[in-house]
């Protein structure tokens, strides 16, 4: 068995602990509401046979690379794929699916019941400017359209005008674990594939949007491991402000996401893909 089936075999096996009672903190199946979320696998040969693994991250279709058809853009975290060159694992081997409904094997991780995968071309980050990835892709979805991004400081925008309250929500996709904190200590599942929750409005920084992912408020929730790359959506709408990054260890309280609509968002993301 190869470092990176060890690896995965005991990420997936500490995640199967519970039956699905939720979706990723609190939520429901997404179903077909946000086709351009999707799923992010590496790619291994077992036995002769292509396997997709579970990566543990998720991403959105962000359009084509220049705003040209011929080279996709998968938008996602940095550190979803900056640890990938020292690993060894090309961009040739990550794979991307947008299906709704995926089976992930307990017991190697492995990806299944999916009916389409879309293969890399390259990968791209740069550290010095905050937890930012994209993932280039041959293809998508026939008719596939992709989140719109913010303008230039729209959640100053938002927070000058009111917008931005505790009781304002934002809407997180993801194909991440699910938690549950019932009947014991916190448990986390697989998912049962894209997975759709809200989230309170915690605060703004300079750099991160940060959410309330506790599920008794007003039956919202949050994000768990897995979502990393997700995108925070602006309630009801496309329009993707922020990516996740991060949270508490349980995925029960904190949630901090890297902002989409700050300087060095817009200088990552402007080399890929022509911003509003």
């Amino acid at each position: 068995m190869t470092r990176l089936r060890m690896l995965t075999v005991v990420v997936v096996a500490s995640l199967a602990l519970a039956g699905v009672t939720g979706a990723i903190g609190n939520g429901v199946p997404d179903g077909n509401a946000h086709p351009n979320v999707g799923l992010l696998a590496i790619g291994e040969e077992v036995d002769g046979e292509l396997v997709r693994f579970f990566n543990w991250c998720s991403g959105s279709y962000g359009g084509p690379h220049g705003g040209q058809p011929g080279e996709e853009v998968f938008v996602t975290a940095g550190h979803c794929v900056n640890w990938l060159p020292d690993a060894g694992i090309p961009a040739d081997q990550l794979w991307v699916t947008f299906d709704p409904e995926v089976t992930i094997d307990e017991e190697t991780g492995a990806v299944t019941n999916v009916d389409s995968w879309h293969q890399a071309s390259g990968i791209g980050i740069d550290p010095a400017l905050g937890d930012y990835g994209v993932v280039l892709l041959e293809s998508v979805p026939a008719g596939l359209e992709p989140v719109e991004f913010p303008t230039a400081g729209l959640l100053d925008d938002m927070t000058a005008q009111g917008g931005l309250r505790p009781e304002t929500v934002f809407d997180n996709v993801g194909y991440g674990a699910v938690p549950t904190f019932t009947q014991g200590p916190p448990q986390l599942a697989l998912p049962p594939g894209r997975m759709f929750s809200t989230s309170r409005y915690k605060g703004l920084t300079q750099e991160f949007l940060k959410l309330n992912m506790n599920s008794e408020l007003d039956d919202n929730g949050g994000v768990c491991f897995g979502d990393s790359g997700s995108p925070k959506l602006i309630h009801g709408t496309n329009t993707a402000v922020a990516i996740t990054t991060g949270g508490d260890s349980i995925c029960r309280a904190n949630n901090y996401n890297s902002r989409l609509d700050i300087s060095a968002a817009r200088a990552f993301y402007g080399q890929y893909l022509a911003l509003p």
